[in-house]
């Protein structure tokens, strides 16, 4: 399968001053010449949000982070979005971007993080820790229903581009939030770390006209652009083809502000 582009990967801007280790290996530069090398013709670089305790990006560094990516784009003559992998805060839909991160941002991705930093202390307990409890004992209906909220709220109040590896950590609904990503025009990760799935899940979200995207999630320059345990997914639960928006295309993301990069 000939996919264009890359459009989750990590690199060591996601790491906390006070963290003596770095989560993810390559530096900007090398996931971009990687995905050259690997004749990929986009990527993106989408470190983790504001909110995440030990691994997240800082908002004083978007500018220069933005002037770099823009200089390597150049450099290395090849499409790359600058993008951000927000939190879930909330039962109410907070995420952790604001509106002035969007003037460098090109992309926003959003995923359940269970190192996130809760908004209230009422979300800590019955999101974040529940969750965490439910990885160990199993999901209840009342909790996948809370998830499921969580989600379709996010979605409602913010423009999301990607959700990222749904059911990783926190299940939910798959089928509600389908619906609701085809209406907000956003999309659902395939993900190479992260398959998620069930066959009757997949059954349900293609029900809805839901767009797929696939990804690496890549925390090392090496994993970029791979997408083996994906592609045979993508065999066995017979998803379509043209519903794979970075398959033999460019995708287009609805809060792409794509005149702001090279």
């Amino acid at each position: 399968m000939n996919f264009y582009g890359d459009y989750h990967t990590h690199t060591t801007l996601s790491k906390k001053p006070f963290m003596l280790i770095n989560h993810a290996s390559g530096t900007i530069e090398d996931n971009i010449k990687t995905a050259k090398e690997q004749g990929l013709k986009e990527i993106a670089i989408t470190d983790h949000g504001f909110a995440h305790k030990f691994f997240g990006c800082s908002r004083k560094k978007l500018q220069a982070t933005k002037e770099e990516i823009i200089r390597l784009s150049q450099k290395y003559d090849m499409k790359v979005y600058f993008g951000v992998e927000a939190n879930f805060l909330s039962l109410d839909g907070t995420i952790d971007i604001i509106d002035t991160d969007r003037n460098y941002l090109d992309i926003v991705l959003c995923g359940y993080h269970k190192t996130a930093r809760p908004k209230t202390i009422k979300d800590k307990f019955t999101i974040f820790i529940a969750n965490l409890l439910a990885n160990l004992f199993g999901t209840s209906k009342k909790l996948r229903q809370k998830n499921t909220q969580m989600v379709l709220n996010a979605l409602d109040k913010n423009k999301i581009d990607v959700l990222t590896h749904i059911n990783s950590k926190m299940h939910c609904d798959v089928e509600q939030i389908a619906k609701k990503a085809s209406e907000r025009g956003t999309l659902i990760e395939l993900n190479e770390k992260h398959m998620c799935f069930t066959q009757d899940e997949i059954n349900r979200m293609l029900k809805y006209n839901v767009k797929f995207i696939v990804d690496s999630d890549a925390h090392s320059p090496k994993k970029i652009g791979k997408f083996k345990k994906v592609e045979s997914a993508i065999e066995k639960y017979n998803i379509p083809k043209d519903r794979i928006v970075n398959l033999e295309n460019f995708p287009v993301f609805a809060s792409c502000h794509s005149e702001k990069n090279i």
